[in-house]
Order: C-alpha cells, then sequence, then structure tokens
C-alpha cells in the first residue's frame, strides 16, 4: 500500500550511495525544464546544498558538477516539449550536448519517465550500484501529485529475463536520437546497457515478483493493457490524471468488479459514455491546487500519477509508470510509455478499495467523490488544438541556426522553417538565453529561407531556440534544440571567464576541484559548516588552508 504521507524528493534519488560515485547515467521524461535540469549535475556530484532550487544556483557549483557529470549523463525529451526557462543564464548552454530530442517511431507522444543510474565504487571502480527510478513526473517542477517507483539493484554474470524490456528501451534511446553522441557519451551508454541487462534488483518491501513493460517501441503499434495472468481481475482500480472514453471501457471489461477512477475533474467531464467504474473520485481543490508560478507555462497542477492496482485471487499487481488511461497510450499502441509491475499478496500490499476507502491509509483524506459540472468547451479549445497542430509541424522541421560573425557580435539565421501558418496566427522566435521578450516576428518568413532571429554577442549563442505562437487569446510557447551552424569557439571558455572573474570566484573554484582530488570529505566539511557562505568567508581568509590542501 502507498501511503500519500510517504513522500520523497527526486533529488534523494540522485545522491550517490556512501562510498560512490555517479558513473553515468540516462534519464527520458514528455516536457523538459532546463533550469531545473541544471540541478541534477549539484546532486550527482555531491556539490548540492540545502539551499539548492531552481530559483537558487550558485553559477560556480553549476560550473564544476557540470564538469564532473556533463559526459556520463544523457537527457531524452520529446522533441517539441522544452519549456521556456524562467530565467536566463548562459550556463544553459553547458546541457546542449546533454539534452537529446526524440520522437515516438509511430508518430504519438514519447511520454516514459525513466531514470537509470550507475554509481562505481570510489576504491574500486568494478563494484557498481544500478538505481532505476521509473515514474509517473517529467523533469520539471510541476507542483503535482506523482508517483514513483524506486530500485536499486546490482550487475550479475548473466542476463536476467526481467530485464529485457528495459534493455530494449535504452538500446531504442541510443538509437533514435536526433543529434549524434560523443564518443565517451556513446560507451557511457553502452555501459549502462551491459549493466542494466544482467542487474539483480531488490524489490521492495512485500513485494514477490516484478515486471517491466515497454509500450509503443515493437516493429507496430500494439494495444497494452493491465491484465490479469489468467482470467479477469478480481477488483480494479485506476488513477490517471487523462482518460479517455474507449480506455476505460476496456479497462472496466477487464475486471469482474472495476471498483474507482480516481481523476481530473475537467477530464471527467468530457466523457461522453457512462462511467464503467462503481465510484469516480478527486482530488480535494485545497490539495488539488498547489501555488503555482503563473509565468511558467505548462505547468501542471493537481493529479498527475498514472496507477493500475488489480486484485487477482490472493495477489495485488500494482501497475506504475507514464502511461495514462487514453485511447493513445493503452489502445492505439502510438504513445511510447514505459510501466513497472509489482507483485504481493493483498494481505501485505493492499486491495483496490484500501486506495480510496477509510479501511486502511490510503488517499481516503485526499478525495472527493467527482460532482459533475456542464461541459464548458468553447471556441479556445479549437484554437490550442491549431496551435499544438503547428507545434508538431514545426517540430518535425530540418532545421538549423547559421552563426555569423559580425564585429564583436554574432547573428544567428533560422534555416529550415517550412510550414503553413494559419491566418491570424503570429509566430516569433529567439535564443534561450534571451527573454522571451526578445523574440523576433517571423511570421511572414516560413518558406525555408534564412531569417534573423537575433543578434547576440558570443556567451548568448545557443542551439536552444525558443518559439512562439499566438492565436487570438491563446498562446503557446516552446523550445527545440536546433542543431548550430560555424558557432563561435571556446563557449564554454567564456562562460568559466564570466563566473571565474574575480579572486574570490577563482579561490572558490579552486575548492571545488580540491574537493574533487581528495574526496568528498572537504565538500563534507564545507557543507556542514554552512554551504556556501563557509565558501565565501574561506575565499576571503588570509588564513592557510587552501595552501595547505
Amino acid at each position: 500500500m502507498i501511503h500519500p504521507d510517504n513522500r520523497s524528493m527526486l533529488t534523494d534519488a540522485l545522491t550517490p550511495p556512501p562510498g560512490y560515485s555517479f558513473s553515468g547515467g540516462i534519464i527520458s521524461t514528455y516536457s523538459l525544464d532546463l533550469v531545473t535540469l541544471l540541478t541534477l549535475p549539484l546532486h550527482l556530484s555531491w556539490l548540492a546544498t540545502a539551499d539548492d532550487g531552481p530559483d537558487n544556483i550558485d553559477p560556480l557549483r553549476i560550473l564544476e558538477s557540470m564538469r564532473r557529470t556533463a559526459e556520463k549523463i544523457t537527457i531524452f525529451c520529446e522533441r517539441g516539449r522544452m519549456l521556456i526557462p524562467r530565467t536566463t543564464s548562459p550556463l544553459l548552454s553547458l546541457l546542449e550536448d546533454t539534452v537529446h530530442e526524440t520522437t515516438a517511431p509511430h508518430g504519438g507522444a514519447f511520454h516514459p519517465k525513466v531514470w537509470l543510474l550507475r554509481f562505481a565504487a570510489e576504491t574500486n571502480s568494478q563494484d557498481v550500484v544500478m538505481r532505476l527510478l521509473v515514474m509517473s513526473r517529467n523533469l520539471t517542477d510541476d507542483a503535482s501529485w506523482d508517483l514513483c517507483v524506486q530500485l536499486e539493484g546490482v550487475p550479475g554474470n548473466s542476463k536476467k529475463a526481467v530485464n529485457k524490456p528495459l534493455g530494449q528501451f535504452v538500446e531504442q534511446l541510443i538509437t533514435r536520437s536526433t543529434k549524434p553522441f560523443s564518443a565517451e557519451r556513446d560507451a557511457n551508454m553502452q555501459r549502462l546497457l551491459e549493466n542494466v541487462l544482467t542487474c539483480v534488483w531488490e524489490l521492495p518491501a512485500h513485494v514477490e515478483d516484478m515486471h517491466f513493460h515497454l509500450l509503443g517501441m515493437g516493429k507496430r503499434p500494439s494495444k497494452w493493457i493491465p491484465e490479469a495472468d489468467s482470467g479477469a481481475w478480481d477488483e480494479l482500480g485506476v488513477i490517471s490524471p487523462f482518460v479517455t472514453d474507449s480506455a476505460l471501457a476496456a479497462l472496466a471489461d477487464t475486471s469482474k468488479n472495476p471498483l474507482f477512477l480516481i481523476s481530473r475533474s475537467e477530464e471527467i467531464d468530457k466523457l461522453r459514455s457512462p462511467l464503467p467504474f462503481a465510484s469516480c473520485w478527486v482530488l480535494q481543490e485545497g490539495i488539488e491546487e498547489e501555488s503555482v508560478d503563473a509565468s511558467h507555462l505548462e505547468k501542471l497542477t493537481g493529479l498527475h500519477a498514472k496507477a493500475y492496482i488489480g486484485k487477482r485471487g490472493s495477489n495485488t499487481h500494482l501497475f506504475i509508470g507514464s502511461a495514462n488511461a487514453t485511447h493513445a497510450a493503452l489502445l492505439k499502441g502510438s504513445n511510447v510509455e514505459f510501466m513497472v509491475e509489482l507483485i504481493g499478496k493483498h494481505s501485505k500490499l493492499g486491495k483496490p478499495e484500501d486506495w480510496y476507502t477509510e479501511k486502511r491509509d490510503g488517499l481516503s483524506d485526499m478525495l472527493l467523490a467527482h460532482t459533475p459540472q456542464p461541459d464548458n468547451a468553447d471556441t479556445e479549445s479549437s484554437a490550442a488544438e491549431t496551435l499544438e497542430a503547428i507545434r508538431k509541424n514545426i517540430s518535425q522541421c530540418l532545421m538549423s541556426i547559421e552563426c555569423n560573425a559580425s564585429g564583436n557580435d554574432w547573428q544567428l539565421l533560422l534555416q529550415g522553417l517550412t510550414i503553413q501558418l494559419p491566418e491570424n496566427v503570429t509566430l516569433k522566435a529567439w535564443p534561450l538565453s534571451l527573454k522571451p521578450e526578445h523574440g523576433t516576428d517571423i511570421t511572414a518568413s516560413t518558406d525555408g529561407s534564412p531569417v534573423g532571429i537575433a543578434t547576440v554577442i558570443a556567451l548568448d549563442v545557443t542551439s536552444f531556440t525558443g518559439f512562439s505562437l499566438t492565436l487570438g487569446g491563446e498562446a503557446l510557447s516552446f523550445g527545440l534544440d536546433v542543431p548550430l551552424k560555424n558557432p563561435p569557439e571556446g563557449r564554454d571558455a567564456d562562460i568559466m571567464r564570466l563566473i571565474i572573474r574575480n579572486r574570490e570566484a577563482f579561490v572558490r573554484y579552486i575548492m571545488l576541484l580540491l574537493g574533487e582530488l581528495l574526496g568528498s570529505s572537504v565538500e563534507d566539511d564545507i557543507a556542514d559548516n554552512g554551504g556556501t557562505a563557509s565558501w565565501a568567508a574561506l575565499a576571503q581568509s588570509d588564513e592557510p588552508p587552501l595552501f595547505e590542501l
């Protein structure tokens, strides 16, 4: 049974086990927030402090953590689902080699949320610990309720059948990236693949068996429904923020007693068929509406978890991962999704009814019975669908950015954008090193010919490119990784010169370098005495610790 009070931070999952250091990883996500991504290397490299967050970033520690991890971690995201950063920073360009956009092979969404991390012992690099997270959460700072399964294991001597879907997933990621890998990055991912195929996972408490399910990456689209080994479920419960009539009907058909659905009010109100579940629930309003910075576009709140809870005989099967109860995810088979199935006795794992009743410590205190609301569909939904279709068309264009030097500045020319814009749609583009208000109107320049989107200094040249679409009162903004042609040389060095621009910053950076060479004790000692403030105090001091080290 999952208790709502048992919460964890994803940053905890990034922290290496004691005596180990991060040696490689793959993260897949549907949407991606670059500022959130920028904080991940801090935890992977033992450089994080309690004050770290997307809105409180120490450039020096980011710079050093990126140096330690940049070639070891690779992020795969759906092309066209990069969020517009809420802050600009030249540090974002350090992520260009790390981020790899991809698409689903059968035309749906690339939607899995899988983190595969490898940690090697500091005294013996052959001593490896693998950590796997199968989640419903994207790599953003969404204020939403999500679920995550975290597993740890060690590589064995032979391949394990249970790992076959996970191995196929990693193989597909390697082959479907929209840009090539460096030799070091490719070698790192091949090591991850070898390790995961032989990994022996430690099962969570009360779990007796486990299966992985990879959806949407076969030779052809195929339906997938969480089903019992034989016969129908005795009971079935569904938690899904997004739902469709066809998927709910198919799920209900697998059970003698389809007990409950937990979803979002607005999604349930869109359904046209009678709900095939005995009860329907939503999160209480106070719980669902977390405080959100309204300027951060496309941020989700409320329910975002996906789970299917089936009881068959004496066992409960718990499916957790990325697949919503929708036609695209389950029936059409066009989406790429990843699910983990945990199996155990229902006396230990709980029954489906325990998730929404007061019999056990489930979600009952968070739930309200759904009250149908009138359908408020209007022209805004039509405008949103139009802009969404344009986003997909732009994402499919084979674009590039030509960088032309002009004195100390660089002119960025976007080329290869070939789309037909409907009437009254406005399109702007800009490098994500600048704020959206600096976007250039390119509505009349979508025939593929070069069009200038900005003139910037070398430090602000980046392949991360923002696009904004407006139609009436509807707006849509997103980012894409657009390859650079003839970029200025030494951009990373320019970033380092900008950050290490005085004596204090230089001494702090030297201390970070020494911390890696001497082990974690130096960094731990600094963190224990106040984090960043102690670095500053040490840098300003005339005492000799730096030279002794």
